[in-house]
């Protein structure tokens, strides 16, 4: 798998202070740190185009369907999102928040933002047993989703995973 260099200095120690995390919606001036986050957890987008992406990022941050958690200047969350599929189509934790409430502070602003008329809440990830999978699937149950169908995105097997709400 791709690994690419960490310096986890200043982020590992506020990792280990317990600072309270929160979710805010990201703005233009979070892209450079939001981009570094996407780099440091490229182990879950092995076909990520960052060219493309960044434009992307940009269009979610207009429509306010870009989440975003720091812990000082540094990201350790994001996520994108779709109020109209119900979907996250997009989430990074930093490595070393993964095992901790990063993931929870995101998923409770993204429910928070979508009409509570909306039943689930969808994302893909990496099916069953793909050795690519550094702990995404377990992320995703821990956080309540239940698997669904098995699917195809970007020629890559993946399964859609679903959160009733």
């Amino acid at each position: 798998p791709l690994q690419l260099p960490m310096d986890l200095g200043e982020i590992a120690r506020r990792a280990r202070s317990r600072a309270s995390l929160r979710a805010a919606p990201a703005t233009q001036k979070d892209a450079p740190s939001w981009m570094e986050l996407v780099r440091m957890a490229i182990d879950g987008f092995p076909n990520l185009r960052e060219e493309n992406y960044l434009e992307e990022l940009e269009r979610r941050i207009g429509r306010e369907q870009a989440l975003i958690v720091k812990n000082g200047d540094a990201s350790v969350g994001a996520v994108l999102f779709s109020r109209d599929a119900d979907s996250i189509d997009f989430l990074a934790i930093h490595p070393i928040y993964r095992t901790g409430n990063a993931a929870q502070a995101l998923f409770e602003k993204v429910l928070s933002a979508l009409p509570r008329k909306r039943k689930k809440l969808y994302t893909t990830t990496y099916r069953e047993g793909d050795r690519a999978d550094t702990g995404h699937r377990r992320l995703l149950k821990r956080l309540g989703f239940r698997e669904g169908e098995l699917l195809t995105e970007f020629d890559y097997p993946t399964q859609r995973m679903v959160l009733a709400r």
